[in-house]
């Protein structure tokens, strides 16, 4: 799939590829200790870090379009807050970059 040229389309693409990232540290992390996942936002200049369980990080990724990001980081013109505290939110996906995402998603593939 190439890169998508439309703003919740470029969204999209780059926070999939913060996924892949974050895939990555999930893989390597181990259970011993509080990884730093990076921040899952659309901005593509983000590198910010959250700190998230492993369990928490999975519990996010049972859906493909949804993200953890940092508090504040959120478009709401495609996506939307389900939850929030004081390390991370989570965001939901809808319309156009709900299905970039899903397509992406490196669990589903």
């Amino acid at each position: 799939m190439g890169r998508p040229q439309d703003q919740p389309g470029r969204a999209a693409y780059n926070q999939a590829l913060m996924r892949e990232v974050n895939e990555r540290v999930e893989e390597v992390a181990g259970k011993a200790w509080l990884p730093e996942f990076l921040c899952e936002c659309a901005d593509p200049e983000c590198m910010e870090t959250l700190e998230l369980s492993l369990g928490e990080y999975d519990a996010i990724r049972t859906s493909p379009i949804r993200f953890p990001i940092k508090p504040g980081h959120d478009y709401p013109e495609f996506e939307r807050i389900l939850e929030e505290n004081e390390r991370y939110a989570v965001v939901e996906k809808f319309g156009e970059a709900a299905d970039v995402v899903r397509k992406l998603d490196p669990r589903s593939a």
